[in-house]
């Protein structure tokens, strides 16, 4: 069961989420958080370049508990990075493998969708010569639009995706991001099962200016209370039956919460929600690129 979970790093790396309490944790906190994960079966890391330090805190934590011959470790170039400079390329694979003390990434990502623009004009060779050369065993985009991620699809050399759905999220879904994914053999990495931290806030931390969000929070309150779930248990619940090939990223704060995602990923509690109850979620509360600035 825990081998679908992934743990999403940039908090490690960064201050993250809407809900983030404690910012930054320190390299003590970070180890207990990575090698909690560890110790509850978790052996997919996910990370990049752009994540502040991610990266370089995750190598240290591998080393320290010697963790990276059991690990599996998926990052994504940098956004800011030139493609069609193919050292530069190289040179940033080269910097993530050292930093993260591994010999060879899980996944290689393209860290934004437009990145695809540059795979016909050589990237997609230089990103296949890295597969071949064995420090890369996988290719994958993350995307923020159904259309382009259903397109990308197409393109042989990619073999996986990261997208974001949750309970109110299903516009990749609607799409059919997922179904295309499973019949060209694609894997789907789901990211924003908690959307940043938001569908887990209390109602009374809500920032103002993100009110509009509140009648969907308290309607998903409302639920996990009469189905005698917690809100985790109801989200990565969701997300466990609701996309059952796909792997599925979360963060963490302290280890207690990675004990308790676990936990809820795997409780098996039979959850019946009505496929319609959430439809047509307005874009300003699924998609954080469009949340007011905080």
């Amino acid at each position: 069961m825990t081998d679908r979970l992934v743990l999403g790093t940039v908090q490690l790396g960064m201050p993250y989420g809407i809900g983030n309490e404690t910012g930054k944790p320190n390299f003590d906190h970070a180890c207990r958080i990575v090698h909690g994960a560890f110790e509850n079966g978790i052996t997919r890391f996910d990370t990049a370049q752009a994540y502040g330090n991610s990266e370089e805190v995750l190598g240290r934590v591998f080393d320290k508990f010697k963790l990276a011959a059991k690990v599996k470790v998926y990052s994504k170039l940098h956004s800011a990075l030139d493609l069609s400079n193919e050292d530069a390329v190289r040179t940033a694979v080269d910097g993530s493998l050292c930093r993260l003390k591994v010999d060879q990434l899980e996944g290689l990502l393209l860290h934004h969708e437009d990145s695809v623009r540059f795979w016909d004009k050589g990237l997609g060779d230089l990103l296949q010569e890295l597969v071949r050369q064995g420090k890369v065993k996988s290719i994958g985009v993350s995307f923020y639009a159904p259309p382009k991620a259903l397109a990308a699809l197409d393109i042989n050399g990619i073999d996986l995706i990261q997208v974001p759905a949750n309970i109110l999220d299903k516009r990749f879904e609607d799409a059919g991001v997922f179904k295309k994914s499973q019949e060209r053999g694609k894997k789907v990495f789901v990211r924003s099962v908690f959307l940043q931290g938001l569908l887990l806030m209390p109602l009374d931390r809500v920032p103002v200016p993100m009110a509009y969000a509140r009648p969907y929070l308290e309607q998903l309150e409302q639920m996990a209370f009469q189905m005698k779930v917690s809100r985790q248990e109801l989200f990565l619940g969701y997300a466990e039956k609701r996309w059952p090939d796909s792997f599925v990223l979360f963060g963490a704060e302290n280890e207690a919460q990675v004990t308790g995602n676990v936990r809820a990923f795997s409780s098996r509690k039979i959850l019946k929600i009505d496929d319609n109850i959430f439809r047509n979620v307005p874009e300003n509360i699924v998609n954080p690129m469009l949340w007011p600035k905080l």
